[in-house]
């Protein structure tokens, strides 16, 4: 997998493989956050892609036969299920029906639910609804499709895609396999979007470990439902609030072969497992005893999201995972043991995982367990530096020294101040 970034957030250029681990280490505020929340938007933008056009089309379409029906006030004396007509529209559109032919169905379709609707809505009303959806069929995928990366883009970047500091174009080019696509960006609009690609996975990304105590029935911030074009963190807990992905029984077992190891390790540390009741409140039950979420250690919740997510299944072969900087609330052994499984779970499962960091301790810990287990020339490692009020991302993975120079540097001056002072 390649990702390459021009003009996106504070990014002016960089190119950034994943074909295993791929770290991205530097200070605050050097554009590691960008390539991750790129990454998300537009892999996730991909996922489905086809189940997705034909939902917005559908929606649309609903939205047109729900109006119809509310204006003539019928809605709610008639049995018509707009969802259920709106994909029997979609359906006519398939036979290459012309405009006439096209309102017909759509009349004789509504007449079928309940035959007193064309008695009670007039023709024109009728005609007027088949004439706005006709034009909704008429859209092309093309621009439904950037569309759907437009508010994707934006609900991760708050509208700001492009570098504000240059008025130049953006692009993001995504590469998986012999594939790739390309989404062309002016002025923080979606303009293009060349050889669009198919996904069959998606990207998970995993930045804040509170995102457990939003799923509790008790938070101040309780969550209610999916929005339509979710930012990563609401996906994350989509993702932690379904109970389990269904596989077949050869894929359960091969899958659970593969986690014997991994978790083995985790359970070291996270022997419960993240459990919800009726009220849907969100709980870690160990045993007997359940603990409300919020009560728990800060490192203990990554590492019960990354258990709930391995046991939903939502952690999957060849998948994608974003980390950014996991390690902030770990104890140094806790961080030695994340990296740990951070590693198996790429030999393990094959996943692409990028990685954001500002520790020297963690990479480290990164690179000795990948030599552990053989995995070394999967690794990729990545150097952000400021230059002129913008990021530039350097591949380092032959000179990883560079990066620990920089992580390095404040423990340098402190041991200076300490000299001058003593």
């Amino acid at each position: 997998m390649k990702l390459v970034l021009k003009n996106i957030g504070k990014v002016q250029n960089a190119t950034v493989e994943i074909n295993g681990i791929t770290v991205i280490a530097g200070e605050n505020d050097t554009g590691k956050s960008t390539v991750g929340k790129a990454l998300f938007s537009v892999f996730n933008s991909f996922y489905n892609i086809d189940k997705k056009l034909a939902s917005e089309r559908e929606g649309s379409i609903y939205n047109q036969l729900q109006s119809m029906l509310r204006e003539s006030l019928l809605d709610e004396y008639f049995y018509i299920n707009p969802s259920e007509l709106a994909k029997e529209v979609i359906t006519f559109n398939e036979k290459k029906e012309t405009g006439d032919e096209l309102k017909k169905e759509i009349f004789d379709a509504i007449a079928a639910y309940d035959n007193r609707i064309p008695e009670a809505i007039s023709k024109d009303a009728i005609e007027a609804t088949a004439d706005r959806i006709i034009k909704i069929l008429l859209i092309p995928d093309d621009e439904i499709l950037k569309s759907i990366l437009q508010k994707n883009l934006d609900v991760e970047f708050c509208g700001q895609i492009g570098n504000v500091f240059c008025e130049d174009e953006s692009s993001i080019q995504l590469g998986i396999r012999n594939e790739s696509t390309e989404v062309v960006i002016s002025k923080d609009r979606v303009m293009d979007v060349i050889k669009p690609i198919r996904l069959g996975t998606e990207a998970i990304y995993i930045d804040d470990p509170f995102v457990l105590d939003e799923l509790s029935g008790g938070s101040g911030r309780m969550w209610i439902g999916v929005p339509r074009y979710p930012d990563h963190r609401t996906h994350l807990k989509t993702c932690l609030k379904v109970a389990s992905r269904n596989l077949n029984v050869v894929d359960e077992i091969v899958t659970n072969e593969k986690f014997d190891q991994i978790y083995e390790k985790i359970s070291k540390v996270c022997e419960g497992d993240v459990v919800r009741d009726k009220r849907t409140s969100v709980g870690y039950r160990v045993g007997e005893y359940r603990l409300d979420v919020k009560n728990m250690s800060t490192g203990l919740k990554t590492f019960a999201i990354l258990k709930s997510l391995l046991t939903n299944n939502y952690i999957e072969a060849n998948g994608t995972i974003i980390l950014d900087e996991p390690e902030i609330h770990l104890h140094p052994e806790w961080q030695l043991l994340f990296a740990e499984l951070i590693v198996l779970l790429h030999r393990e499962f094959g996943l692409h995982i990028l990685l954001n960091t500002h520790s020297p301790y963690f990479l480290n810990a990164i690179e000795v367990y990948s030599a552990k287990y053989q995995v070394s020339e999967k690794c990729k490692y990545y150097l952000t530096e400021n230059v002129d009020k913008v990021s530039q991302i350097k591949d380092v993975t032959d000179c990883v020294e560079k990066i620990y120079s920089k992580l390095a540097r404040p423990l340098q001056e402190l041991e200076n101040e300490r000299y001058h002072y003593e």
